[in-house]
């Protein structure tokens, strides 16, 4: 595997934390609230051939990235990450993988791009930016181990809200994935953001927002989600002529812990789609 480059750059007075993996045709990753860009990379970075180039980011308040209160919204967060793609990659098509935050940041770069972004592949992405109107599912779980919880005891509580299948596997993948980057986060920059029941968590163009018909889009949603459910998504990606949806059955919100396999398996096919 190729080594990853970690850098910094100083994106409209923002300091933001990247690496990068690979030469050819520009990917991006756009993680989760409140994870990391490592969650994307231990992911998605070995199912990649030489002819990417791999651009993980982590989002602002997040990750090694600095926490500006200058940024109060989401659409502030998406011109950060325009500005940030605009420097590296100025006029090029890119590709983009996102995950619930980081999906919605992607649908506002398809709104606002149309022509450029060749395909995204979105897993359990917020289409509906205030949590109290979301249509979220209820976890039917199933433990089908006991867990040794020694390390990160301290958040197995929120393990447990999210995950259907309990075990060690999903636990310890959970301590991988998610745990280094609520860890992380600057949780004033987080509250900030979600302050006022959400109202600037929302994107502006929202209930307009418009996919360019050439794009090629694989979502997956979790039919077990209790953060963003899923029939908010189905219901908006119905319409997209290039949208494949696909549901799982025996998830959460954070899909990659109970079906890692799954996910891969589906980012390999979207990945042949764009050749």
């Amino acid at each position: 595997m190729e080594g990853r480059d970690e850098m910094q750059i100083k994106i409209k007075n923002v300091t933001l934390n990247y690496q990068e993996v690979g030469t050819g045709r520009p990917v991006y990753f756009i993680h989760g609230n409140g994870l990391n860009l490592s969650s994307q990379y231990q992911l998605y970075d070995h199912l990649f051939e030489d002819s990417f180039r791999r651009i993980y980011l982590d989002l602002p308040g997040m990750g090694e990235s600095e926490a500006d209160l200058s940024i109060t919204t989401t659409n502030d967060m998406l011109d950060i990450i325009m500005a940030f793609i605009d420097t590296l990659t100025p006029h090029q098509d890119i590709i983009l993988f996102g995950h619930s935050y980081g999906a919605y940041m992607c649908l506002g770069l398809m709104d606002r791009w149309k022509n450029r972004i060749t395909g995204a592949y979105l897993t359990c992405p917020v289409v509906e930016g205030q949590y109290s109107k979301r249509n979220r599912e209820q976890l039917e779980q199933r433990v089908e181990a006991r867990v040794d919880v020694q390390a990160d005891a301290d958040y197995y509580d929120e393990y447990t809200d999210t995950t259907v299948i309990i075990n060690q596997q999903t636990w310890e993948r959970y301590r991988n994935q998610i745990v280094p980057g609520i860890k992380q986060a600057d949780k004033t920059f987080m509250k900030e953001l979600r302050r006022d029941a959400s109202v600037y968590y929302q994107f502006r163009c929202e209930d307009v927002i418009d996919i360019g018909d050439a794009t090629v889009l694989h979502v997956v949603v979790s039919k077990q989600d209790t953060v963003v459910g899923y029939k908010d998504q189905l219901s908006f990606f119905s319409k997209e002529p290039n949208a494949t949806v696909t549901l799982v059955a025996n998830a959460g919100h954070n899909p990659m812990i109970e079906e890692m396999e799954l996910i891969q398996s589906l980012a390999k096919i979207f990945l042949f789609k764009l050749k």
